[in-house]
């Protein structure tokens, strides 16, 4: 029997502290597909969508592809922008009456109308098919697991990695368990424990501790009637009342039980282990200082890790930048500065002329704009692909871009926003960053993935943004309380 799968993919990652609006424009400036337009842009791809489409082709499934829209990072979606994208998945299920339907999703989206956004997709998809239609769906690592998102859902899975290297096994997994259930071989729920813990985003890095040994533990606990257990640690920067780490189970309902326990003790163990989340940060003068005195042949990566655009900072800060022209580093790349104005002005300069722009320090209080005078190096659309090992494959955009040589430092300046996390930002825009002595990333955690291995050194760097690790700093509303780092002291655990 050949099944009929719905797919679609609808993701944003909402900091509901950011002045940003995300609307329509932002959705179709980073990536938004329709129909059939969707299997030859994801097809092969290291993406949820590439998972699905690999299992999908291999199961013989008849794939009805409604809409692929992805944001960068930002404020909340407007209610217009919600609205339509939903309708299109409604509308295919509407249209087409498929037997599952497969989701990539994010898990801390946050609309003008829905706190909880992805509860809402879900539940609007399972209002569509009803009760006997199965819904699976992928989310980040960061998501906030709500609970109206378990009631709506035969299966939540979380990527396993951060840097996200692991999108389209992730895919691939809920796809096969999708195919099982379709089989008759898996009767899924889903389970989900919290725990009282609120992680900024550098140290859910999964390479090291907690992370590394509470996704080993989740392993271990999966097998056939567990096709995945999930530690999310949750994305600090939307305050709603899902916000922070939680454990998620997708069982077979033989076996729901046990894996309720094997969730209940990864949650408290993760809340056991609260403190291991606390991690400190270069200061400005002193990553500058390194940078002025770095003489390896391989290049010192400096992460200015709180006005990351991938948690929904504004890219614009300027405080690094400053800092490494006051002090006359040299043969530094920055990647990059999000301001609109400038690559205007550097257009109508043109390549090869000189331009004095007020750079950056426009959008949030993350620095005063910078006057600078460069040359304009070069002018391009900002498109490429991503060639490293997180999202392989996927195509990206900053925009129209212009690279200003400003006394020594090539500055990217962008039009759209856009996290550098693969080394393409550079090569793309004729910066080969092997060679280079100082490279500066608006990106906390995914840079990793591509750009460890080609540097020398890394310093994440704490200046001013909207992804500050600094999480009492914010003026929390609805987060649900107590909840470590921001009530340390009323906490309390074994």
């Amino acid at each position: 029997m050949t099944h009929t799968v719905l797919l679609a993919r609808f993701k944003h990652e909402t900091n509901t502290f950011s002045s940003l609006s995300t609307g329509r424009a932002e959705f179709a400036s980073t990536s938004l597909y329709a129909g059939e337009a969707i299997p030859p842009e994801f097809r092969g791809t290291n993406t949820d969508l590439g998972g699905f489409l690999r299992v999908a082709d291999a199961e013989g499934w008849d794939v009805v592809p409604t809409v692929a829209a992805n944001a960068t990072p930002g404020g909340v979606v407007t209610a217009d922008a919600f609205a339509s994208v939903l309708d299109c998945i409604v509308d295919g299920i509407d249209d087409h009456d498929p037997d599952a339907v497969l989701l990539g999703l994010h898990g801390a989206m946050v609309s003008e109308r829905h706190r909880d956004g992805d509860g809402r997709i879900l539940e609007a998809v399972r209002s569509a098919v009803g009760d006997d239609v199965p819904v699976m769906a992928t989310l980040d690592l960061h998501a906030n697991v709500s609970d109206r998102m378990v009631d709506a859902a035969d299966g939540l899975f979380g990527y396993d990695t951060s840097p996200h290297v692991d999108i389209g096994d992730t895919g691939e997994t809920a796809a096969r368990a999708m195919a099982a259930t379709l089989a008759g071989d898996l009767t899924p729920t889903v389970i989900v424990e919290r725990a009282p813990v609120l992680p900024p985003l550098p140290p859910l890095r999964t390479a090291t501790e907690p992370m590394a040994s509470l996704l080993s533990t989740a392993a271990d606990a999966e097998s056939p009637p567990v096709p995945d257990v999930s530690v999310f640690g949750g994305f600090a920067y939307a305050d709603v009342p899902e916000a922070g780490a939680s454990v998620v189970g997708v069982a077979d309902e033989s076996v729901a039980e046990a894996t309720a326990a094997a969730c209940a003790d990864l949650a408290a163990a993760a809340d056991a282990r609260r403190d291991e989340f606390d991690r400190t940060y270069a200061g400005v003068d002193d990553a500058v200082a390194d940078a002025a005195a770095w003489d390896r042949d391989a290049p010192l990566v400096l992460a200015d890790v709180a006005d990351n655009p991938g948690g929904g900072s504004a890219q614009d800060g300027t405080v690094l930048l400053g800092a490494l022209l006051d002090a006359g580093v040299e043969d530094a790349a920055v990647a990059a500065i999000y301001d609109p104005a400038a690559v205007d002005a550097a257009a109508a300069a043109g390549v090869g002329e000189r331009v004095t722009v007020d750079l950056g320090g426009h959008t949030e209080a993350n620095g005063d704009p910078i006057t600078v005078e460069g040359a304009v190096r070069l002018l391009s659309d900002g498109t490429y692909r991503n060639r490293g090992p997180m999202s392989t494959g996927l195509e990206v955009s900053f925009g129209r871009t212009a690279v200003l040589d400003v006394d020594g430092i090539d500055v990217i300046v962008a039009s759209h926003r856009q996290q550098p996390y693969d080394p393409e930002a550079f090569r793309s825009h004729g910066i080969t960053p092997e060679r280079r002595r100082v490279l500066v990333l608006k990106s906390t955690v995914h840079y990793r993935a591509a750009f460890e291995p080609i540097a020398g050194g890394i310093r994440e760097v704490s200046a001013p943004g909207l992804c500050s690790p600094d999480l009492p700093s914010f003026d929390y509303d609805h987060v649900r309380r107590p909840m470590y780092p921001l009530d340390p002291e009323s906490v309390t655990h074994d």
